[in-house]
């Protein structure tokens, strides 16, 4: 009877612990590739983001100019704040790299691999379903690249765009993650305006017409962040 329940322990056991590392190896399965910014085109106006206008940004030499070719080129502390998809799964590697290099769009909105099928064949309905959907309602539109997995700060990432910057900035020398190689800090109204890669396009147009009722059907989607209500920068 004793050596029964033995079995039957070990039995159960030995079967939670199969389920739970199928699940956990699912869960892996599961998660969006990154595409990097090659395979991202998500801004919807001229001058986009992901093209020459990033190449401005600081953020598209973090790696290159700081850690390339240095002692630190690989490591793990110091690429969670100058590369991009560290440890996780890349849709084209970077050479023998198990990252991509720099700060990149993903490093902030997210692993881009569900969102691309969005804006590329939206519902399986062929690469011209999502700009039907932007014109015949641009709301929903935006919330089906969200619901794919697109993160914005202010929005439905981190409840405030500063609070991501500080993930890996700090605004005070003595900031606990703050990089023990340089004694710049941020100021961040200054490094916002820099760095504004924001753009007005009809979903935003939208927005502003919103009735209060509207307003609130579509909170889930509309910023919260002040910041992300100052005016647009002009493009050049």
């Amino acid at each position: 009877m004793l050596r029964g329940r033995v079995y039957k322990s070990l039995f159960g056991g030995l079967v939670i612990s199969f389920c739970s590392i199928s699940f956990a190896v699912s869960a892996k399965a599961a998660e969006p590739k990154f595409v990097s910014n090659a395979g991202c085109k998500c801004h919807m106006s001229k001058g986009c983001y992901e093209g020459e206008e990033y190449k401005e940004r600081l953020h598209s030499n973090t790696w290159e100019k700081r850690l390339q070719g240095t002692a630190d080129e690989d490591n793990p502390e110091c690429l969670k704040c100058h590369a991009t998809a560290v440890g996780a799964k890349i849709k084209k590697k970077f050479g023998d790299k198990k990252y991509l290099p720099n700060v990149q769009c993903e490093a902030c909105h997210g692993a881009g691999e569900e969102y691309e099928k969005v804006k590329k064949n939206y519902q399986g309905k062929g690469k011209d379903a999502f700009k039907e959907l932007l014109k015949k309602d641009p709301l929903l539109a935006r919330k089906a690249q969200y619901d794919a997995g697109l993160i914005v700060a202010g929005i439905n990432g981190p409840a405030t765009v500063k609070e991501q910057c500080l993930q890996c900035h700090w605004e005070s020398a003595d900031a606990k993650n703050k990089c023990p190689k340089t004694d710049k800090v941020m100021d961040y109204k200054e490094y916002f305006k820099k760095d504004d890669h924001r753009d007005e396009d009809d979903i935003d147009l939208v927005i502003k017409k919103l009735s209060d009722a509207d307003k609130k059907k579509w909170a889930d989607i509309l910023p919260k962040d002040d910041m992300l209500y100052l005016p647009y920068k002009k493009k050049h």
